[in-house]
């Protein structure tokens, strides 16, 4: 795909983003209602040569930038289906989305990208992707200088995408060591350092969840770490991702319900690769460490048990209540070493509780953690429309960890989402700054949605990165 900042150019097949109440007269169209309501479908219309895909932003008043997301990706589709291989996107006027001019070129990039994405790897027919060239045009505002956001709206877009690919990928096909090598793979030649840790040196490092989660499968857990220092002097932080690659819950088993989506457990472990391709394409003055514990959960004669008791080298016993709380166990070695590799701030991110989708639904992911991270998160996210809702922690909720025989146990009764993220909190030094959120609403949709597509979101992989540029 070749993105170029231009001009709109009568008898080019035209994607015009369109506010109810919006005069089309520059483009010899009549208004008409009915053209700028946000919908599901877009509106062809015709005039001197040129097809317009007309796509609704809705009421200029109730405008979000997730409308205008929406609107091009929708556009982005119907150009498919239409067979055009080249287009033009009238980009809307940055004033009148209330966003800079280099925001709206960012945006408008991302959103195309994402909005052409399907995951038709397995499919015997496939829907080729028809479109080659994409002409940026405004009428008033400038683009001429805008190559960088073109080149960050396609770096954002990017580690989306790839975090989609992992998490939409048959269990079949991604085991945790397959996850390993394509870390190493998507990083070598580039200026990130990657190191993979199995056996005899899980031991060494004394990572015992990860050890206890993995040991009932014949696919054997990894540690993976990723460092990449666009500008050391900067401040450390560690992105940690959960990177369950198939999770049937031990013998606490998951049962009664299709449960193919827990090939998705690692969406966490998405979000930051994603993130961190993002970081590298962008050659971003940052430095950070990736951490992702990866592990496939299943109960044979070598599974850990309800009742086993793992002992951490912070000094913490974990009372093991139910194998399926197992997120947290793999999580808590991740934190922990962040903090011998000298993390000033580690965010986490996990599909980690059922509770936390049946509070906030699948638009909303839940952030706990300490003010200085959790600000940032909260301003980025919304650029990068990817919604997310600072929780509490209460401290009269630690009595709910009560073990008869160690220090904390792994699960408790409601509310599932807060003490699972109190739980994470005792593996994360006093001196660090935490976030921690909780992507198991958001991990996937159930049908074509907005710049989206059935299967996994890769949540999480724009709005870190761009968390970590703002630092």
């Amino acid at each position: 795909m070749q993105f170029t900042l231009g001009q709109f150019e009568q008898g080019r097949t035209t994607i015009l983003p369109v506010f109810v109440g919006q005069s089309l007269d520059a483009f010899g169209l009549k208004s008409k209602d009915y053209y700028g309501k946000k919908k599901d479908h877009p509106v062809f219309a015709d005039h001197a040569g040129t097809r317009f895909i007309l796509v609704g932003l809705g009421e200029p008043s109730k405008f979000k930038v997730n409308k205008l997301r929406e609107a091009l990706a929708l556009g982005a589709r119907a150009a498919v289906k239409e067979g055009e291989t080249a287009v033009t996107v009238v980009l809307p006027l940055a004033a009148d989305v209330q966003l800079s001019v280099a925001d709206v070129v960012f945006v408008g990039v991302e959103s195309y990208l994402m909005g052409e994405y399907r995951y038709d790897r397995y499919k015997s027919n496939k829907e080729e992707l028809t479109v080659k060239s994409v002409v940026l045009a405004s009428f008033g505002d400038d683009l001429t200088d805008q190559a960088d956001a073109v080149k960050k709206g396609e770096a954002y877009a990017q580690g989306n995408i790839i975090a989609r690919d992992l998490m939409n990928a048959p269990s079949n096909k991604l085991k945790p060591f397959g996850l390993a090598d394509f870390v190493t793979q998507q990083f070598a030649g580039t200026k990130a350092q990657v190191e993979v840790l199995k056996g005899d040196d899980l031991e060494a490092h004394r990572f015992v969840g990860l050890q206890a989660v993995g040991k009932g499968s014949v696919h054997p857990p990894a540690m993976i770490k990723v460092t990449y220092q666009g500008d050391a002097s900067k401040q450390h932080v560690a992105l940690v991702g959960k990177g369950m690659t198939f999770d049937t819950g031990g013998i606490s088993l998951k049962i009664a319900r299709d449960i193919s989506d827990m090939r998705m457990d690692m969406g966490g472990a998405a979000a930051v690769i994603g993130a961190l391709h993002i970081l590298v394409a962008l050659d971003a003055p940052v430095n950070v460490t990736m951490l992702v514990p990866t592990a496939e959960s299943m109960p044979d004669g070598n599974a850990f048990l309800p009742g086993d008791v793992l002992e951490y080298p912070n000094g913490k016993t974990v009372h093991v209540g139910n194998t399926d709380a197992e997120g947290r166990l793999i999580l808590a070695d991740a934190l922990l070493w962040s903090k011998e590799l000298g993390a000033e701030t580690v965010v986490d991110i996990a599909t980690l509780t059922g509770a936390c989708m049946m509070a906030l639904g699948k638009k909303i992911a839940g952030l706990w953690g300490d003010d200085a991270a959790v600000s940032g998160l909260v301003e980025s996210s919304k650029l990068i429309g990817e919604y997310v809702w600072p929780m509490p922690e209460l401290e009269e909720y630690q009595d709910l960890f009560y073990s008869p025989f160690a220090d904390l146990r792994n699960i408790t009764e409601t509310p599932g989402a807060i003490t699972a993220a109190m739980f994470l909190r005792h593996f994360v030094a006093e001196t660090q700054n935490w976030a921690h959120l909780d992507i198991a609403g958001t991990m996937m949709y159930n049908k074509v949605s907005a710049y989206g597509n059935e299967g996994g979101t890769g949540f999480g992989a724009r709005l870190l990165a761009d968390w970590v540029i703002g630092q």
